[in-house]
């Protein structure tokens, strides 16, 4: 079970699968009375819940979590206190979507096989130190699927995810506006970052130092849209890598999209060049 089968597992319906999210558009509620459908399906291993409340949480935790290496919480935005994981050491897989309340995650180091994590739409979770201990971590997503509200203080805790093979991050802001934890990520086959979350020269220092191979549209000078859209009477097609960077016409702005592609593969040689050097 990887994060994107979770996510769409209620449509998959995997033999292993017990599926507690309920038909509400809020996520409706979940509580102790449905655990007994737990208990139906002795092999399952993945768990989908929302609604859930804290209490419950605790109850699921003590009395149904060791049976699942995979859960994902839909739609659970009264939680505040995900330590309770921590008495889960088989976990493989956690998704969240939507939260309103806790400020912190929970001891990774004590859910040491965790291999995947998302995290969507977590209003109030702006420090991410507790994934330092996520060193088994392969996928992380962290950022917003619907609400632009994530802002995260600084991405250093990400820099002691060697083993990530993939990241997605789609904050609307990080404070201290630090690219430079990314660069640690040198096993990185995929990254999905916006690519205005950062200056063109921030990302053109990212591309220096992750490898060549990187599946990132970001790490690219520009993105030509597959769906060309009007704007101020101009259609736009081209997308040029940077913050506060326009959208451009290939035809119209050549000239201005040729000089953005020189100048970024020109910052991208000098980091390669002086390793001493960042972005500033």
């Amino acid at each position: 079970m990887d994060l994107q089968k979770l996510r769409y597992a209620s449509e998959i319906r995997p033999a292993q699968l017990v599926d507690l999210v309920q038909p509400e558009i809020n996520g409706g509620k979940c509580d102790a009375k449905q655990f007994s459908v737990i208990d139906q399906n002795p092999e399952a291993d993945t768990l989908r819940v929302s609604g859930l409340g804290q209490r419950d949480l605790e109850r699921l935790v003590t009395d149904h979590g060791h049976r699942f290496t995979a859960i994902e919480f839909w739609k659970c935005p009264g939680l505040e206190d995900l330590t309770p994981l921590e008495d889960l050491p088989d976990l493989r897989v956690v998704s969240f979507f939507w939260n309103q309340r806790t400020t912190r995650l929970w001891n990774l180091a004590r859910t040491p096989h965790l291999r995947a994590l998302r995290l969507e739409d977590f209003r109030r979770l702006h420090h991410l130190d507790d994934l330092r201990g996520g060193r088994a971590l392969r996928e992380l997503h962290l950022g917003d699927a619907i609400f632009p509200e994530s802002t995260f203080a600084t991405l250093e805790p990400l820099a002691d995810l060697t083993s990530l093979r993939s990241l997605t991050l789609q904050p609307k802001r990080v404070d201290d506006d630090r690219v430079q934890p990314l660069g640690s990520l040198i096993g990185l086959d995929k990254l999905c970052v916006p690519a205005n979350l950062f200056t063109t020269e921030q990302f053109a220092w990212l591309r220096s130092r992750l490898p060549a191979a990187l599946e990132s549209r970001a790490l690219a000078p520009l993105r030509h849209l597959d769906e060309p859209m009007g704007r101020d009477g101009k259609t736009i097609d081209v997308l040029l890598t940077g913050r506060r960077k326009p959208g451009l016409n290939s035809e119209l702005d050549a000239a201005r999209i040729r000089r953005h592609v020189e100048k970024f593969s020109a910052m991208v040689a000098a980091f390669k060049e002086d390793p001493t050097l960042e972005p500033s």
